[in-house]
């Protein structure tokens, strides 16, 4: 049967209600996965010919679907239009009213390779009207359709001026995303098909706009494809290359490689950065304790080797301290056959004897590094409430050794991760709970000793408040707390801690000393907002007005600095008897650990 005797699928009444069906037939990711709602009741679908197993993605609105297809009257069986007579596939994009109204939402639910029986009730057919000569009015029709595949295209900023059609579908589950390194092909052609431009192999930063006008609509196309997927792009001139090549572009892309980057600086700085440029397995990460094999392969100034590098595969316990910082920090973010590129902003992190670079007098330092295997260490949540304190005590033994040969940043890990083992232990025994509120208590104290060496003073007073919310007079915590204040220029708050410090030890010189500093600090920013206040009022004309409201502190008559301790408690001949846990000692000066 002949178009000409029957009207062709793209005038099958009409279309104006979807159903709601919106995106949820499809998935582009599997994540995002949601099975479409259950047929109306004037929809019957029969699966005659299941797809395989492997395929269980269905199209969505917006896609084009490729079908054949046959129909025929449900009152006497006969035949009304078969694309499988012409011999050609007919297609068709879902959910834009190109079809009877059947069509959208039966397809929608179908899977590659399916063949499938659609019985649709006259209203989700051609209605009262029918389609003359063949297709009575009020008919029921049956269909047999069979999909072979789609295309998905999507409308990438909702205004028409790029048009996404996945032509190759991508593998795994991930995206790139901004910052990420990727390895692709580009190329431009005119409407006409001739070529603007062509990049094989190209590497990529998303967001870097090295791709020139194209690079808005290639992010926007890259953020939504898959390892592999070759995608084309249909570009009006705004989003390609403007009035230089009129009537816009057709841009295809192959994402043929990702590479993930992350920032594993401690302070997130940037100073870290690894790059994977091959997967590991799995998903578990080497973590604290794990034992490791890491084979450094390459050391590199960013483009020659480093003098004296030999490639050496290493052993050794994260968290421990064995290898250099750099290294440490990069072994607790792989996978098992992992391979990376890390890049060290800061030479110093780099120093590794065993790999022969003892000294690094490079600006920056790039290690190609494989995590060749690692024995998974034993999970906290599977340890006893002993093992937990047992465990806590040597890692926090750890973190001190850490401290002590100046790497800061490795002792605030080991301090931390003792400090979230012992989040929760009200169900521990009492002489548990003790020992474990002990070791929660002194990690505190030394990770904001820590914070106050980075200068990350914020981080200090927290850590310095969640001991004095247990232990109020704990004279350690008042001290570095009152370093904090002094360090985010609370002059005034400092100063109230840091005698309430001397009050309860009055021989304390580090506490008088930060008493006496922050009195001074004080004075100056008074000074300041007395100028400022007085220079403003006289252009005003108002004449001498009191200086900006402030109480009188004990020194503010003071102007050589004499008396700025003035307020303090005379020093006690005898010190009050303290133990030395609560007590600021020689260490406080330094912010060195808690005993």
């Amino acid at each position: 049967m002949s178009d000409d005797e029957v009207p062709d699928m793209g005038g099958m009444g009409d279309m104006g209600d979807m159903g709601g069906m919106g995106d949820s037939g499809s998935d582009d990711d599997m994540g995002d996965y949601n099975p479409p709602p259950e047929l109306p009741e004037g929809v019957m679908k029969e699966i005659i010919k299941e797809a395989d197993s492997s395929n269980w993605k269905k199209p969505k609105d917006g896609d084009e679907v490729f079908v054949h297809y046959v129909g025929t009257l449900e009152s006497d069986g006969s035949e009304f239009d078969s694309s499988r007579s012409r011999g050609e596939e007919f297609s068709f994009v879902l959910g834009q009213g190109m079809v009877i109204k059947g069509w959208d939402l039966g397809v929608k639910t179908m899977k590659k390779g399916e063949l499938s029986k659609f019985t649709l009730a006259p209203e989700y057919a051609y209605g009262e009207q029918g389609s003359p000569p063949k297709i009575p009015a009020n008919a029921t029709l049956v269909f047999e359709i069979e999909l072979f595949r789609w295309v998905s295209k999507s409308d990438l900023f909702q205004d028409g001026g790029v048009i996404k059609a996945e032509v190759q579908e991508g593998s795994g589950y991930k995206n790139p995303k901004d910052g990420d390194e990727v390895k692709l092909t580009l190329k431009a052609t005119t409407k006409d098909g001739a070529t603007i431009e062509e990049k094989p192999g190209l590497e990529y930063t998303m967001g870097s706009g090295a791709m020139g006008p194209l690079s808005k609509a290639v992010d926007k196309a890259l953020q939504g494809m898959k390892k592999g997927e070759v995608a084309q792009l249909t570009c009006t001139e705004e989003y390609a290359y403007g009035s230089a090549k009129p009537g816009g572009a057709t841009v295809t892309l192959t994402l043929e490689q990702m590479y993930e980057t992350k920032d594993i600086s401690y302070g997130k700085d940037n100073t870290l950065i690894k790059k994977t440029i091959a997967e590991g397995e799995g998903w578990d990460t080497a973590k604290d304790t794990a034992k490791v094999t890491l084979k450094v392969e390459a050391a590199t100034d960013g483009a020659s080797t480093l003098p004296g590098f030999s490639s050496q595969a290493l052993e050794f316990v994260i968290g421990n301290g064995e290898v250099c910082d750099a290294l440490e920090f990069a072994a607790a973010e792989m996978k098992k056959g992992e391979k990376a590129i890390l890049t060290c902003a800061q030479p110093l992190r780099c120093t590794e004897e065993r790999l022969g670079l003892k000294t690094v007098s490079a600006e920056k330092v790039v290690l190609t590094l494989e995590m060749q295997d690692f024995e998974k260490a034993k999970d906290t949540y599977s340890m006893s409430e002993e093992e937990k304190v047992e465990f806590g005590a040597a890692r926090k033994e750890v973190g001190s050794n850490l401290f002590r040969s100046g790497r800061i940043e490795m002792a605030m890990q080991r301090y931390k991760k003792v400090g979230e083992l012992f989040s929760y232990i009200d169900n521990f025994k009492e002489e548990n709970k003790s020992k474990a509120k002990d070791l929660k208590k002194v990690c505190e104290l030394n990770r904001a000793a820590c914070l106050l060496k980075v200068k990350d003073f914020s981080e200090a007073k927290t850590s310095c408040d969640n001991v004095l919310k247990e232990d109020a007079q704990n004279l350690k915590a008042l001290f570095r707390k009152a370093q904090a204040e002094f360090g985010l220029k609370n002059f005034d708050e400092s100063m109230r801690i840091a005698k309430k410090v001397v009050e309860v030890d009055p021989q304390n010189k580090e506490a008088r000393g930060l008493y006496k500093d922050a009195h001074a600090e004080q004075k100056k920013v008074d000074q300041q907002a007395k100028g400022l206040f007085a220079k403003m009022c006289g252009g005003l004309g108002k004449g001498p007005i009191p200086a900006p409201g402030k109480s009188a502190g004990p020194m503010d008559e003071d102007s050589d600095g004499d008396e700025d301790d003035a307020d303090l408690p005379e020093t006690a001949a005898d010190p009050p008897s303290e133990g030395t846990e609560n007590k600021p000692s020689d260490e406080t000066s330094e912010a060195a650990p808690a005993s």
